[in-house]
């Protein structure tokens, strides 16, 4: 009973978020890495712990209060960090789904440590760290994601620095759970979690859908209508062809021409991308598309070919910017490929 109290509500968190994903973007591969992230981060973090409070450069309840929720939470983040700059991270909600992952699979080995370590028939102290610490660290990782991800959207940019506000956001959030605690019957805030949690969670999950089904609508239209152009020859008349003349003195003709075929590719690709998440939504089965893998070859000898400066001259015309990248990276996934 003990075990099943302080293990299992996390995980009926997480298996409850990934059922709420109507587009269902996140892998469970990528719950299971966020899992496995979280236990290895729990390990190294209670190994530093016992070696801190043992060669008594600590008290234990200092280190608890102050000191644990920075190390745990930066632990924590690396996997969520390392995500969404590898372009693993389309929205706020698969954010929040893997974020919440890794926090899951760090509260199960500090569970499990505490198991063995306690041996406390009490079921309300169980209660406690399963509905309560649990699904804390579970929901920290996840504010984590969903800030990051928000920063990493409006400022078109995974760079160090966005990640600061979510994690200090997290970290905050454990201070006030590990300081007041102990102060206050641990249940209050264990119910207060489990009130405010969901909310929060539902109101990612619903801004997240919005935006998700706006870049779809919009966005689908736009490239359809931009593939057309550049297919019937008629781009040199609009104002993609106005601005590409400009670029006559900066790039050689045989770069121009591969930056057209580059912004073709391009385009290609963000309607398949964008139509595989229409069928996914629609549960309608998704077959193998045989010339993914070859139009991706030919996409990354393009972008050497045009080098850094001609992406960036054909940035104006690429809507999305970093979410452009996760197309390519879901197709590439989808293909089999690996970056």
């Amino acid at each position: 009973m003990r075990i099943a109290i302080s293990l299992v509500p996390v995980f009926l968190f997480l298996v409850a978020l990934f059922a709420l994903d109507s587009f269902k973007l996140v892998r469970p591969g990528s719950l299971l890495r966020g899992g496995a992230a979280g236990a290895a981060a729990a390990v190294g973090c209670l190994l530093l712990a016992r070696w801190v409070i043992d060669s008594a450069l600590l008290e234990a309840t200092t280190y608890s209060r102050f000191v644990a929720p920075v190390i745990e939470e930066g632990a924590k983040a690396l996997f969520v960090i390392f995500m969404i700059r590898r372009k693993r991270v389309g929205f706020m909600v698969d954010a929040a789904i893997i974020g919440f992952a890794t926090g899951a699979g760090f509260a199960t080995i500090e569970n499990l440590y505490y198991l063995l370590a306690v041996n406390d028939p009490n079921l309300l102290l169980w209660a406690v760290r399963g509905f309560g610490t649990a699904v804390l660290h579970g929901g920290t990782t996840a504010i984590l994601g969903i800030v990051s991800k928000l920063l990493a959207d409006l400022h078109g940019s995974e760079k160090g620095l966005i990640f600061l506000p979510g994690l200090a956001a997290a970290v905050a959030a454990h201070l006030v759970f590990n300081n007041l605690v102990l102060r206050f019957p641990p249940i209050v805030f264990t119910l207060v979690l489990l009130a405010s949690f969901p909310i929060l969670v539902l109101a990612v999950f619903s801004r997240s859908e919005r935006i998700l089904r706006e870049w779809l609508e919009v966005g689908f239209g736009s490239d359809v209508e931009l593939l057309e152009m550049l297919r019937s020859g008629e781009v040199q008349d609009t104002r993609i062809g106005q601005y590409l003349r400009t670029l006559r003195d900066r790039f050689p003709g045989e770069v121009l021409a591969d930056m057209l075929c580059y912004l073709q590719m391009c385009v290609e690709l963000s309607i398949k991308a964008k139509g595989r998440l229409l069928l996914r939504e629609a549960g309608l089965p998704q077959a193998a598309d045989p010339v993914i893998a070859d139009r991706l070859s030919e996409l990354a000898y393009l972008e050497k070919s045009i080098g850094v400066t001609g992406r960036l001259a054909l940035a104006p015309f690429l809507h999305g910017g970093s979410r452009e990248e996760w197309e390519v990276e879901m197709l590439r996934q989808g293909a089999g490929q690996r970056r």
